[in-house]
């Protein structure tokens, strides 16, 4: 979720925190797989309301590597044999290792949290290229490191939304409060001002990165037709369902729309302004499934109810 939300999208959040209860129930890793539910007497079928990567990729292997830290070092070693291994080491695309001269990054980042359920703090390290964002994720393993997953987006240095810090952030696990969970984001820009932003939520569960859930978090879009008729908005978060905090989380959807002015302003782009016209807002509930290592949805989207 972005540091500061409006205060319209973040009251309107609290309609969202008494939806109906669903039999199922997991966590993240204890409980048995539950069967997909079967639609009766010609019901809707359950869906997600969003889901997706967009442009972020996962690659998982299970690799030897050095600490995080010497391979910090690597990346930035005047060698380029040195470099080419480092970025070797960490899942670079094969067209930083193929010419002549190894590029230096543009810039590190390493993070330490507990992505997983153990007590050892795992690692991700990024890296900005010419065309990529690389993010190794790193375990320890009795005194050794392992690259487990790389998590790649193509998007050129020259774009001024895009860095380490923007791609990728930790937050607190929203079932697990002494653990952490990696969140990504990629913002895929049109040049007529349209975008659609997707995110990767990552845990290690079980000694394996694993994208825990993904959707389009924020989009804006402005249909030529009818001609003058504004833009829509969309927002989206994820949070824990109070009804059942230890078990389900709430996908909750604010939409809203710009008028032609609006969309037009100085302020149109900002994602604060964008946020405080959502007008109309949903919620989805999910539960984490043993069999998938993901979250998968208990109902279909329904609408907020309204505060009387």
């Amino acid at each position: 979720m972005r540091t500061i939300f409006s205060l319209l999208v973040v009251a309107a959040a609290t309609l969202c925190l008494q939806p109906a209860a669903v039999a199922q129930r997991h966590n993240e890793g204890s409980s048995p797989p539950t069967a997909p539910v079967v639609a009766h007497n010609g019901a809707r079928p359950i869906l997600p309301v969003s889901s997706g990567m967009g442009a972020v990729q996962l690659a998982v292997v299970n690799y030897g590597v050095p600490a995080p830290q010497s391979l910090t070092r690597q990346l930035e070693d005047s060698d380029d044999r040195t470099r080419a291994a480092s970025l070797s080491a960490i899942g670079a695309p094969a067209q930083y290792l193929e010419h002549g001269h190894i590029p230096f990054p543009q810039s590190i980042q390493l993070n330490f949290a507990a992505l997983g359920t153990g007590d050892e703090l795992d690692a991700i390290l990024t890296v900005e290229l010419d065309q990529h964002i690389v993010s190794a994720i790193l375990l320890p393993d009795e005194g050794n490191w392992r690259r487990i997953a790389t998590v790649l987006f193509a998007t050129p240095f020259k774009d001024p939304s895009t860095n380490p810090g923007s791609f990728v952030h930790l937050d607190r696990s929203l079932m697990q409060q002494e653990h952490y969970r990696a969140v990504f984001r990629a913002l895929t820009p049109l040049p007529n001002g349209d975008f659609a932003e997707n995110e990767a939520q990552l845990r290690i569960l079980n000694g394996r990165a694993v994208i825990i859930t993904s959707f389009v978090d924020s989009a804006r879009s402005c249909p030529t037709q009818p001609a003058n008729s504004g833009c829509e908005v969309i927002h989206r978060w994820m949070q824990p369902d109070p009804a059942d905090p230890t078990h389900r989380l709430l996908l909750v959807t604010g939409t809203g729309h710009l008028t032609p002015q609006e969309a037009a302003g100085p302020l149109a782009s900002a994602a604060q302004f964008q946020d405080a016209h959502a007008r109309s807002f949903s919620y989805q509930p999910f539960v984490f499934s043993a069999a998938t290592q993901h979250y998968e949805p208990a109902a279909n989207s329904a609408p907020c109810p309204r505060s009387r």
